[in-house]
């Protein structure tokens, strides 16, 4: 009886543990976990796009960044102006690449472009060399800001004082 005692209360505890982080939003008021169904609960759209690197169209599915930034109070819309154009988000990939955006470029009141983070490509999960997620820059002449295996989006304010 003992025995089946702690083998319930061993399943119960693993039963209970939080599904492993897909992805940080972090900003510097806020920082929000999402987990793998937590992104797939997202309203996603398709973004069909030229991979700089393979020079293939694909149809890519995610969910738009702005959306995601707005989860941790990114100043978007019309809080988007003065000071706050000051902001940046940092893209983190798992491998400790990082890249550097500048927050207009996500707001489409500045860009009609959209800038994704796809968890899908052409009907199927991403590859496992671009997985969790992989941010889908079209526009971009060069392929550096298609970064693999995003984990992290950070909102920084680099000209802000304490």
């Amino acid at each position: 009886m003992r025995r089946l005692t702690l083998l319930a209360l061993l399943l119960s505890a693993v039963g209970g543990l939080a599904a492993e982080p897909l992805l940080t939003l972090i900003s510097p008021d806020k920082t929000v976990v999402l987990s793998v169904d937590d992104f797939r609960a997202l309203p996603h759209t398709d973004l069909t796009a030229t991979d700089p690197h393979s020079k293939e169209p694909h149809k890519y599915t995610g969910v738009l960044v702005r959306d995601l930034l707005a989860k941790v109070d990114a100043p978007l819309g019309e809080k988007l102006r003065g000071k706050a154009l000051q902001t940046a988000v940092i893209v983190r990939s798992k491998d400790g690449y990082g890249i550097l955006f500048a927050l207009a470029e996500f707001d489409d009141a500045f860009s009609d472009r959209m800038l994704m983070l796809a968890d899908g490509e052409d009907g199927q999960p991403l590859p496992a060399n671009a997985a969790p997620l992989r941010l889908i820059a079209p526009g971009d002449k060069r392929a550096a800001r298609w970064a693999r295996m995003v984990t992290a989006l950070e909102v920084v304010r680099p000209g802000a004082t304490p």
